[in-house]
């Protein structure tokens, strides 16, 4: 289990789009897979935003030398706050989604390729080049060879 925290952990990987569907029909793994990264984005957009606040009010107000009482004065406090809570909301979801999306079974190409998309995400290329850069040339070879034209990734 990692020592991260869910702040730390959706941060450190790059922004991960869903590839462009080249087959239409029923295939559960592209709405979960859907779901999943847009709560991935979500995150990283709101760890962002916490960086940016808490790296302010390091920065403007020495944050981390103020009691409970004088941070809760600042304005930027409660934003920090809502932020923290949605992060630990996203991250259970996500978290709870993530341990089903082994048993949901692709039926499509953009199926697969949704479920790639996700471990493309989870597998960070600071952590894991290798693997990282792997799964991206997955993607690609199979969005060459499987998808029709015009709908390359």
């Amino acid at each position: 289990m990692s020592s991260k925290s869910p702040r730390q952990t959706v941060v450190s990987g790059p922004p991960v789009s869903l590839p462009v569907a080249g087959k239409t029909g029923p295939d559960n793994a592209v709405p979960a897979c859907s779901e999943w990264l847009a709560r991935h984005d979500e995150q990283q957009t709101l760890a962002k935003r916490w960086q940016r606040l808490e790296s302010h009010l390091i920065r403007e107000h020495h944050w981390f030398e103020l009691n409970k009482r004088e941070r809760a004065v600042l304005p930027e406090s409660a934003e920090l706050d809502a932020i923290g809570v949605r992060l630990d909301e996203l991250y259970a979801l996500n978290n709870k989604l993530l341990n089903m999306l082994p048993l949901v079974a692709a039926t499509t190409h953009h199926g697969l390729a949704c479920k790639l998309t996700v471990a493309l995400a989870l597998v960070h290329p600071e952590e894991n080049k290798e693997v990282h850069t792997l799964i991206k040339s997955v993607l690609c070879d199979f969005g060459n060879t499987a998808m029709p034209i015009g709908h390359r990734l």
